[in-house]
């Protein structure tokens, strides 16, 4: 992503998520210009930027510990947000009803896999593909890797093992994660990119989606 590793202090980080804060709010009342009117559309935007904003709050309050594999496991549900919400551009801009997509959704918990376009599922790994084809800033490839940290894979090595020495590696449990401050900035200069790019699709994918039926 652009300006990947901008900020160097875990300071200057946590004062951009103050910032991310502020630009989620100016754009839900200033842009998107939300009111009470009850629908899909606005529950649903509503309810991923402040899914989003949890996961930032979660980050600002974990930053601290250094504990970068329930770190990288915000990122992969930030990602997840991104992945949400092209989604329903496609799908509403494929035929689907946003007051359909919104009631299956919400009130019969169905999943974005279990829809099609033409023969083609809506498929996480096929949605992050088709973000991946129309923005890049490596986003598939930051899927691939942060999947690693939410599925049981070489992550769990990662989070049980150390380098001693030039040569030798322990294995145990610990609480300290001071093994990953070096790492810490990078990552959270990922999440940081990632929050802005949610904006940016939202922005652009979901201005065009009809604001369907009023629901009261």
């Amino acid at each position: 992503m652009k300006d990947e590793n901008k900020y160097k202090t875990k300071k200057e980080i946590v004062k951009e998520f103050d910032n991310i804060f502020n630009a989620y709010k100016y754009y839900l009342y200033n842009e998107y210009k939300i009111t009470g009117t009850f629908n899909y559309k606005n529950i649903l935007i509503t309810s991923i930027l402040n899914r989003s904003l949890a996961l930032i709050e979660a980050y600002k309050r974990l930053l601290p510990s250094n504990n970068i594999m329930v770190l990288n496991s915000l990122i992969r549900l930030q990602l997840d947000n991104c992945i949400f919400v092209y989604a329903m551009h496609m799908l509403v801009d494929a035929g689907y009803n946003i007051d359909d997509l919104g009631e299956n959704i919400i009130h019969k918990n169905r999943k974005l896999s279990s829809y099609k376009i033409g023969k083609q599922k809506m498929t996480d790994f096929y949605l992050i593909s088709k973000i991946d084809e129309k923005y890049g800033n490596k986003i598939k490839e930051m899927y691939n890797f942060y999947c690693r940290f939410v599925h049981f894979s070489d992550s769990a090595l990662i989070s049980s093992s150390q380098l001693v020495g030039n040569n030798g590696l322990s294995i145990g449990i610990t609480k300290d994660y001071t093994r990953f401050k070096k790492h810490i900035i990078v990552n959270a200069n990922s999440f940081v990119n990632l929050c802005k790019f949610l904006l940016i699709l939202i922005r652009k994918e979901w201005k065009d989606i009809p604001n369907g039926k009023n629901l009261v």
